[in-house]
């Protein structure tokens, strides 16, 4: 980002707002109400249970205060991005309107603002428009203003800012070696005065340490009313000190415009730079300054949970900082631009990035919709042009995923002739603007659609989006898709642009399933994908999906309205698989216990009073010493930063310290983590300490809730002395990917979702051979028929859903009916829970048996509870 000596100030604070909305509570609040910027009107509707979320048109007002600071001067409104299309007035006048949600815009409001108080009306339409990409995508399109707004202003002469809202200072690097570097600035110069302007433009080179490089200055006559009139300077720099991941070294260039005769400044301005260069090799992957990298990071949306889009500079920092810390060195901004001060770390920080345009899933063949590609295409580069982080311009995410056309009829090969023109006109454009980055297009793993629209040779590289062993197959199968990729198309440079398992960090299980949602899976999934990127020689690099769980309105699964595939979770907490790869990439010594938040557990204690269960730990030390619960440490064998064992846990407090260390650097010098894992144990036998017990059925997950840290166990069948069902069946849901462990129905009216996502369908009994006493009985159903469908590609349930059926039945307590002709679809409709707290006495040592008399269609169960009193 350039540094203007000319006034610059963000104008976020007391907007009044009035807009669209889903949701009747936010719709019944007063408007217009007051708002801070960034803001989006979607932060809560698009979360909450009722289906949609508002999409249409939001107004903001404000009252701009100014005086003498604009007498003689430009005055100019700054939007750093506002979703999608954008009008503004000033006083009542309009002053300009822009297309596309995620690129910044810049009116010029001189002529229209006066002393005093200055009305500002800004009109901003999030509704689905057919010539304005994204057309549909995996995440929530927030309306509103997102990011700074700000007020700049400057002399009648000045660097410009009309050239697609960029810095005014284009800074291009034709040729770099390690011997010299070739230099050439482009400053476009605004004249707003009526005559000519005779002009000394001095230019300054800083070496990243701040020493003077270089000086430069060149005479020019600035023609009247001119906004963006270019003036050239070349030079060469000997023995460059090089931009990298490990020195992300940068230069920078401090601008002047004098007045030639009166030698007075009109404008100074910064602007960075990197030298560096870099090649992608169809055979050999990737290298920056001839020395080879596997690109390593992740994808990022733009989301906070609570906040949607609307997130402060903060934000994007801490996002930064957790790629970094991780050992990233990659970050693929997806899949649309995102805040300059994002982009600003990734160039201070030393992490290479790939930029894209928001054309995802589909285009619409038409020269409108093209056109406002390329003007995005346009300010992307150009608003990021001087930045050494970025190595590729992208467009075009899986635009062959939802085709509108049937393969093989005459409409789908006219769709793929127009999409091939579309992809040629953008390449070019980006080209011919910037020809010393890379292009590229990401596919989903189909490689045939992609043959029938001829894309294979449009772009530079070939980005490959590979889900095997998630959305299809087994994870096996990536290694098989790649190979047989790369022998087809054996010029193409290559780079997975993403790969992830949805997974709830609630969640978990000593028999992980793909489509079970645990953080088990999840693990088994990346542990295999991290390999073969590391294995995969011609694989340029890849980026994980994603860095961080964000919204998509219309997902199901565990996660309702999220797509939980983040690495750390939407209030940025890791994961298991954050410690995955620090584990790998990382050089600072590092140890960090798996699932180091699931604190509290519930178990099924084995005959010998104790629970066997698999213990990871990731380290990046070649040796692993392992306590538990205080005994002599034990080696533990590390391989590909995973050290791992079975683990007997005890009933209560367990104590885990692990110690790291590397002997042929200092055996003395060690790094250790610890945990404390509370087991709620169930013994083989109850016995009279029982104090509760927290079942899901039909699963073979457990699930613990964050808040309450209650603990919830998978189903088994009754055995004599303990508790369990009898009877009965799971229900598992099939698709189009395979058969579900778990329902991905969005359950209504709780956070609690995988609770209620899975049953056991004509179960006779359940019983628990508890002590004498009182207890509370609490019941869990829900029908899990759908009340609302929503049509995204992403969806695992899809359209299918569990078979109709209309139930009902008695609950039977200890012989008592206590819930006759229970209906729970009557009760509570379908997608809904229905919680019921039943109080009974265990008697005569006989325990808790509850019956489940069927009256029509089927017996059913979601989850319970006792608890004793």
């Amino acid at each position: 980002m350039s540094t203007a000596a000319s006034p610059k100030y963000t104008i976020n604070s007391n907007w009044n707002f009035e807009g669209p909305y889903v949701n009747l509570e936010a719709a019944s609040a007063k408007c217009p109400v007051r708002v801070d910027l960034p803001h989006s009107w979607n932060a809560v509707d698009a979360t909450d249970d009722v289906n949609g979320y508002g999409r249409g048109i939001g107004r903001y007002t404000k009252l701009l205060r100014l005086g003498a600071e604009i007498d003689g001067k430009q005055v100019y409104l700054h939007f750093e991005g506002a979703n999608q299309a954008t009008r503004v007035w000033v006083n009542g006048a309009e002053v300009g309107s822009h297309r596309g949600g995620y690129t910044a815009f810049v009116f010029d409001i001189t002529p229209y603002v006066v002393w005093g108080e200055n009305l500002l009306e800004v009109e901003v339409d999030n509704s689905h428009k057919p010539a304005i990409p994204p057309l549909s995508a995996d995440y929530t399109f927030f309306g509103g203003i997102y990011r700074d707004v700000s007020i700049e202003i400057e002399e009648p002469v000045h660097i410009s800012h009309a050239d697609y809202a960029s810095s005014g200072v284009y800074i291009a690097t034709p040729q770099v070696s390690a011997d010299q570097a070739k230099v050439e600035i482009t400053t476009l110069i605004h004249n707003a005065c009526n005559a000519a302007q005779d002009l000394v433009i001095e230019q300054s080179i800083y070496a990243p340490d701040g020493t003077l490089v270089k000086s430069i200055s060149n005479n020019a006559k600035a023609l009247p009313n001119t906004s963006k009139q270019a003036v050239i300077a070349k030079f060469s720099i000997t023995n460059p000190q090089l931009w990298s991941i490990d020195c992300p070294q940068r230069y920078s260039v401090v601008t002047r415009l004098q007045d030639k005769k009166t030698k007075r400044t009109m404008d100074t301005q910064t602007d960075y730079f990197g030298l560096r260069w870099f090649d992608f090799s169809p055979n050999t992957g990737f290298t920056l300054n001839d020395k080879p990298l596997k690109l390593i990071g992740t994808n990022r949306h733009q989301d906070f949970k609570g906040k949607g889009w609307a997130v402060t500079d903060d934000h994007h920092i801490r996002d930064l900082k957790l790629l970094k810390e991780m050992g990233g060195n990659y970050l693929r901004v997806s899949h649309y631009p995102q805040d300059p001060l994002l982009m600003d770390l990734c160039d201070q920080l030393g992490i290479l990035t790939s930029v894209e345009i928001p054309i995802v899933n589909a285009i619409t063949e038409s020269q409108e919709f093209l056109d406002n590609c390329l003007e995005m295409q346009t300010e992307m580069v150009k608003q990021n042009f001087n930045r050494p982080s970025v190595i590729i311009w992208a467009y075009m995410n899986e635009v062959m995923l939802v085709p509108p056309y049937k393969r093989g009829t005459p409409e789908y090969q006219a769709y793929c002739t127009e999409l091939h023109r579309q992809a040629v006109a953008i390449d070019s454009l980006t080209k011919a603007i910037d020809p010393s980055r890379a292009t590229l297009i990401p596919f989903h793993n189909n490689m045939d659609s992609y043959a029938d629209a001829d894309l294979y040779d449009v772009a530079d590289v070939v980005g490959w989006n590979m889900y095997p062993g998630w959305y299809s197959g087994s994870c096996t199968d990536l290694e098989k898709f790649l190979e047989e990729y790369h022998a087809k198309h054996p010029t193409r440079p290559t780079i997975m642009t993403e790969y992830g398992a949805d997974c709830d960090s609630r969640l978990h299980s000593d028999i992980p399933q793909r489509f079970d949602f645990t953080m088990d899976y999840a693990d088994i999934f990346h542990e295999h994908y991290l390999n073969a990127v590391k294995s995969l020689p011609y694989l340029a690099g890849a980026s994980l999906w994603n860095l961080n769980e964000f919204y998509s309105e219309g997902r199901g699964s565990a996660m309702p309205h999220v797509n939980p595939k983040g690495i750390v979770t939407l209030d940025r907490k890791p994961k298991n698989t954050y410690y995955l790869y620090k584990a790998n990439f990382t050089t600072e010594p590092f140890v960090q216990f798996a699932n180091a938040d699931w604190t509290h557990r519930a178990a099924q204690l084995d005959s010998l009073g104790a629970y066997e269960t698999e213990i990871k730990v990731y380290t990046n030390q070649p040796e692993l010493k392992v306590s538990v619960n205080g005994a002599e440490p034990e080696p533990w064998a590390v391989s590909n930063g995973v050290g791992r064992k079975r683990v007997a846990l005890n009933n209560g407090i367990n104590n885990l310290v692990a110690v790291g260390s590397n002997p042929e650097i200092d055996n003395r010098k060690s790094v250790s983590a610890s945990l404390n894992i509370s087991l709620e144990g169930i013994p083989w036998l109850i016995n009279d300490d029982f104090r509760e017990l927290s079942v899901m059925f039909g699963s073979k997950r457990t699930y613990t809730n964050p808040e309450t840290q209650v603990c919830w166990m998978p189903e088994q069948p009754y055995r004599p002395g303990s508790w369990g069902y009898t009877g009965g069946e799971l229900v598992l849901l099939k698709n189009w990917a395979g058969t579900l462990p778990a329902s991905d129905v969005d359950i209504l009216g709780t956070d609690e979702d995988p609770l209620y996502q899975t049953m056991r369908r004509g179960l006779e009994s359940f019983r628990a051979d508890v002590p004498n006493g009182r207890y509370a009985i609490y019941m869990h159903w829900a029908d899990l028929t759908k009340e609302q469908y929503e049509t995204l590609a992403y969806n695992l349930g899809g359209d299918t859903q569990h078979e109709e059926s209309d139930d009902a039945f008695n609950i039977v307590v200890n012989g008592q009916v206590v819930l006759p002709a229970l209906d729970v679809r009557a009760e509570v409709g379908r997608q809904r829970p229905l919680d019921v707290k039943i109080e009974a006495e265990a008697t005569g040592n006989e325990g808790l048996q509850i019956d489940f008399q069927p009256v029509r269609g089927y017996t059913f169960l979601n989850a319970l509870r006792i608890i004793r009193l």
